[in-house]
């Protein structure tokens, strides 16, 4: 009688790992597919903009400031002293 007990609790912990498993997974999904891909452009850039307007005109919620995302762009772009010049052309990551 105990051992048929032990299976049974056995067999109902295993199917509830699966379950819980199944269920975190399927949750998983359901957030990844609400997910932006990052994707590249390049700009042009004209005369008057500068690395702060074109981060406020590409970034998106993913970055936690406008530094970092202009951080990103000057990596991207080998911008070591973070200054742009008309018609230089850059690399500008957005998600979409």
């Amino acid at each position: 009688m105990r051992s048929k007990r032990r299976v049974i609790g056995i067999i109902i912990a295993v199917v509830f790992v699966f379950l819980m498993s199944a269920f975190l997974l399927s949750n998983n999904l359901i957030e990844a597919k609400g997910t932006k891909d990052k994707q590249f452009t390049s700009i042009q850039v004209q005369k008057g903009d500068t690395l702060w307007k074109i981060a406020k005109k590409y970034m998106g919620n993913e970055y936690s400031s406008v530094d970092d995302y202009i951080e990103e762009v000057c990596q991207t772009n080998h911008i070591y002293d973070g200054k742009i010049t008309e018609d230089m052309y850059l690399v500008i990551p957005y998600y979409k």
